[in-house]
């Protein structure tokens, strides 16, 4: 099985944790029974983002029970899916309650580790820096704005709010703080927290 980043205790290892892991997603999903007619019919955002979520949760957890047959095809099903909808997210990087804002671009790098309840908007990455390996690391509940760049190993702290067209290249170690800019550096003190109470 590949060494990815996200630590092994914190994989999806047992079908209990496969169902626990997508109840809870799909709940921050808010999918209802539309958006799965939706998802048949090719019209649904919401639906095709969330068959996205199921393919790559169930993968991760095949490959980690080593079920090779099912891995390979929910592998399988998950490559189709992202090659289509330009999504490049590796098994096993990304925590309990990741979240995909819209269909686009998504880049996240295989050394990356991105902690629970992260959401990301389009055309977001999180990339090495030039021929190093090194990936960044996401605490909880960041959220990275549409059009941000994460670039090498940085560490980024838990409810960080990364604000849109932003490039981090340096740590950010304040928790729950907003950034911005080029390269990114701090510029309010209303992180994640805020966004996610104004969004509701």
């Amino acid at each position: 099985m590949e060494d990815y980043m996200l630590p092994i205790e914190k994989r999806i290892k047992t079908h209990t944790q496969l169902m626990s892991w997508l109840g809870y997603e799909k709940a921050q999903y808010a999918i209802t029974w539309r958006h799965y007619i939706g998802y048949l019919l090719g019209i649904s955002e919401k639906g095709i983002l969330w068959q996205h979520q199921v393919f790559l949760r169930k993968a991760e957890y095949h490959t980690n029970a080593n079920h090779k047959w099912r891995a390979f095809y929910y592998r399988f099903r998950l490559r189709r899916m992202q090659t289509k909808y330009l999504l490049s997210i590796p098994l096993n990087v990304c925590g309990k309650g990741l979240r995909i804002m819209h269909l686009g671009l998504v880049r996240i790098n295989i050394n990356a580790q991105v902690g629970e309840n992260c959401s990301f908007h389009v055309n977001t990455t999180l990339v090495a820096k030039g021929t190093s390996g090194e990936a960044p690391v996401l605490d909880e509940g960041v959220i990275v704005g549409v059009g941000a760049s994460v670039i090498g190993g940085v560490y980024v702290a838990k409810n960080v709010a990364v604000g849109a067209l932003a490039v981090v290249t340096k740590d950010v170690k304040e928790e729950n703080v907003a950034v911005a800019g080029i390269p990114a550096k701090p510029i309010s003190k209303n992180g994640a927290v805020e966004w996610k109470k104004t969004a509701q």
